[in-house]
């Protein structure tokens, strides 16, 4: 079964319990996970599970070698120039991309429509013509958050290309380079493996700039005797991986930064050694803050200590910190990431992807953490 007859499958019990005529998904993540592809406008799944994907016209050749039969494949175009190729190109040619559910899918007045945007153009055209929507986004986004085996390997692969990426650039060694040249080679480093792109900009944080969680990479240049905090990932198969590791340059730190990165780590290791199925994800959040707050540098860490789970998105369902009521399930996919950062100074965060499986967890980083 391909992915997307499989994906569709996920959605039936939707039918029947909000009363659904047709499922229509538009938002690009969700997309991406129904398809498998990242270049889709619409997909559509009604009762009898038969199933249609509508791409831009520029794309049709291209997303039909890779979808196959799997479903039914139309080009959208507003205008259609050139004439349609000879042999049969399925177009579908509107001022509207809601046009389609209305004159081809036929939808009338009395229909119900799960959609997950009510807000998006489709759901809006829709509505003005009388069919009512009902917002299946929350429902899509709790599926993703289970993931299956295949999805599991995508992201141990783009794991396993981050980490070659980031053994190649320490080993070439990161004193007297730039912040942006480590992070271009971080870059090149995975698409020459495989990535089809980052998940996102690499964060490389040296010195004094180690202090500021989302830095952007500048001109400074990295010295002896500092911190380095690289936080990146790769994308492969449209899967994300989180990774982040913090480097002493040219040899071992000393003195209150010293102090506050094996609190780091220490709080790394504890909290997730924590994970598991049933636990409280603020309970891990609250693990690796209690280890913080014991050597003083609770005030410090300024956000949460996972934050997220791991799939399509590098940001997506649980959320793990100290304001989440939910519990970890198996087969989710999380990130564990406590940080202690200080103006002026510097700052240190230690972060590993993480599945959580029917008896405690795995970790899918393996790189080593310990490298100050």
């Amino acid at each position: 079964m391909g992915i997307i007859r499989d994906r569709a499958n996920k959605v039936l019990g939707l039918f029947d319990e909000l009363s659904l005529d047709v499922i229509v998904i538009v938002n690009e993540a969700n997309l991406e996970y129904f398809t498998g592809i990242d270049s889709g406008l619409m997909f559509i799944v009604n009762r009898s599970m038969d199933t249609t994907l509508i791409v831009p016209r520029l794309d049709l050749q291209r997303v039909q070698e890779i979808v196959g039969n799997d479903t039914r494949l139309i080009g959208y175009s507003t205008i259609e120039v050139p004439q349609r190729m000879p042999g049969g190109e399925s177009l579908f040619v509107s001022k509207s991309l809601g046009d389609y559910l209305l004159r081809e899918v036929g939808l009338k007045p009395n229909n119900i429509v799960g959609i997950d945007n009510p807000d998006s153009t489709v759901a809006k055209e829709l509505n003005s013509v009388g069919v009512k929507t009902v917002n299946i986004n929350e429902s899509i986004l709790r599926l993703r958050e289970i993931k299956d085996e295949y999805e599991v390997r995508m992201i141990e692969e783009a794991t396993r290309i981050t980490e070659e990426a980031l053994d190649d650039v320490l080993k070439s060694g990161l004193e007297g380079r730039r912040e942006r040249d480590v992070a271009a080679m971080l870059y090149q480093g995975m698409i020459s493996r495989g990535a089809e792109d980052v998940a996102f900009k690499p964060i490389v944080a040296s010195g004094p700039n180690g202090a500021y969680p989302h830095h952007v990479f500048t001109d400074r240049v990295i010295r002896r005797g500092e911190l380095v905090t690289v936080d990146v990932g790769a994308r492969y198969h449209l899967y994300c991986t989180d990774m982040t590791r913090t480097i002493a340059v040219g040899g071992p730190i000393s003195g209150k930064i010293r102090d506050a990165a094996l609190a780091v780590l220490e709080a790394f290791r504890k909290a997730s050694n924590s994970v598991r199925p049933g636990v409280r994800a603020r309970d891990v959040d609250s693990i690796a803050r209690d280890v913080l707050a014991e050597y003083g540098f609770d005030s410090y860490y300024i956000h949460s200590t996972g934050g997220h789970g791991v799939g399509i998105e590098v940001h997506e369902r649980p959320t793990i910190g100290p304001s989440s009521d939910e519990e970890l399930q198996p087969s989710e996919v999380i990130t564990v990431e406590p940080g202690v950062y200080i103006k002026g100074v510097g700052g240190i965060r230690i972060e590993d992807t993480i599945l959580v499986t029917e008896s405690g967890s795995r970790a899918i980083s393996r790189y080593p953490v310990d490298l100050f």
